[in-house]
């Protein structure tokens, strides 16, 4: 509940000054004004070819820095804005700096690369999200980027036939699911079979379980039923040589994490992609 999110004093107490003012005083008219003036905005973390260590793919992540509460967690704006309806129109905002990003750096791309979009359950069924990813792959030419959907399991999917529908037309138009924080909170395989996805993604919990004489039955578990369903694996959270190594020798299709690189603006982007990066360069 928002009630305790707001009030959390563990939460507080760990944040600097500027958080916690923003936590106390009318963070959601906070958030809307900050959504309306597109205070928002992407950062992209690049996600790795376990093989080849060349870079195949890109999430999209969202930052705020609010002019006067400072640099605002997306463990705390992304569900004031789920909790509270605006999750549909700082998503919009989101697409639209991703286009204006992205657009005019297509000949950095190599053909096929992934463009993962996280999507909460506060977004399905609404049309202009359905209409902005359509208007994103048109602006980055389909063909050359592949969009991915990463759906959290950290909040309830409730599928009806009209969510159902929704996911099909999605996937008319060549878009990818990924299952993210897979394993995690809600997780179940009634997903796997109702949403069909292309990907999962190893939640960064179990991939730092990952060390000298740590336990990794849940990592091996989850990476071998993926490869029994025919599904690609990112994991996520590597922070380690020993993790990337590891996981590297389990076939796991895909690696992103702090390891390899953090999230960066357009512009760091840009000069991580030309300089052709490959494991170590971040």
């Amino acid at each position: 509940m928002i009630t305790t999110t707001l009030h959390n004093p563990t939460l507080i107490s760990g944040a600097n000054d500027l958080l916690a003012r923003f936590l106390t005083h009318a963070p959601i008219k906070t958030l809307d004004t900050a959504i309306a003036q597109r205070q928002f905005r992407p950062v992209y973390q690049p996600i790795f070819d376990s093989q080849s260590g060349k870079i195949a793919g890109i999430e999209v992540l969202a930052r705020w820095t609010h002019p006067r509460y400072g640099n605002i967690p997306p463990d705390v704006f992304i569900p004031l804005a789920e909790d509270h309806g605006l999750i549909a129109s700082l998503t919009h905002q989101l697409i639209q700096e991703v286009i204006a990003d992205l657009q005019h750096q297509l000949p950095l791309f190599t053909d096929g690369i992934y463009l993962n979009l996280n999507l909460s359950p506060e977004n399905c069924l609404d049309p202009r999200f359905e209409s902005d990813v359509v208007a994103l792959m048109q602006k980055l030419a389909p063909g050359r980027v592949q969009l991915v959907i990463e759906i959290t399991e950290k909040r309830p999917l409730h599928f009806t036939p009209q969510l159902s529908e929704w996911f099909a037309s999605l996937r008319k138009s060549n878009i990818a699911v990924a299952l993210d924080d897979f394993g995690t909170v809600y997780s179940n395989l009634c997903y796997l079979h109702a949403l069909e996805p292309e990907f999962i993604k190893i939640d960064k919990l179990f991939v730092g379980q990952i060390s000298e004489g740590g336990d990794t039955r849940i990592v091996d578990t989850l990476i071998e039923l993926a490869k029994k369903m025919n599904l690609r694996v990112i994991a996520e959270g590597v922070e380690t040589q020993v993790q990337a190594d590891y996981l590297r020798l389990k076939n796991c299709d895909f690696l992103q994490g702090y390891y390899f690189c953090r999230p960066v603006s357009l512009a760091d982007l840009i000069r991580v992609m030309r300089s052709a990066a490959t494991f170590g360069v971040a």
